[in-house]
């Protein structure tokens, strides 16, 4: 018999995501990544010669959710990138790859979880690729199912 402990499994460990599944960014991993979001999104958007437009570091923002009315604060530069996102055209995600195309739908969205279905119409693309993609192990620009009552 073996004096090794056995690994206790939490009930989420043994979810696996379904269409219903809501996914969303999760800063944490960025925290814990080696990753900057900043950098990462000023990379990818197109900056202007205004360098100026992304001097946000301060200010706050109202957002107001419109379906519910909740008033949230967010940094500047959130709001600048949600903006820019919610402005792409309905085709983006197509010239995108999947993880880009996901990652920008949930920043357009306010980083609000999203259900694998929604995303999956959202970008195009099956259902089924969207679960197996972002519903494994490896996590992708901190893209993860939110599979327990968060």
């Amino acid at each position: 018999m073996s004096t090794m402990p056995r690994p206790k499994l939490s009930p989420t460990m043994l979810k696996r995501p379904t269409a219903d599944t809501k996914f969303h960014i999760d800063y944490n991993w960025w925290e814990e990544s080696n990753l900057d979001l900043k950098t990462y999104l000023s990379a990818s958007l197109p900056v202007s010669e205004d360098a100026e437009a992304f001097d946000t570091e301060a200010e706050l923002v109202d957002l107001i959710d419109m379906k519910t009315g909740e008033v949230r604060q967010v940094d500047s530069f959130q709001y600048l990138v949600q903006t820019y996102f919610r402005q792409l055209p309905e085709d983006f995600a197509s010239r995108m790859s999947l993880v880009d195309a996901v990652f920008c739908v949930l920043l357009a969205n306010g980083n609000i979880p999203m259900p694998a279905r929604d995303l999956g119409e959202r970008v195009n693309r099956p259902t089924e690729t969207i679960l197996r993609t972002f519903g494994g192990a490896k996590v992708y620009l901190g893209v993860r199912p939110l599979l327990d009552d968060e």
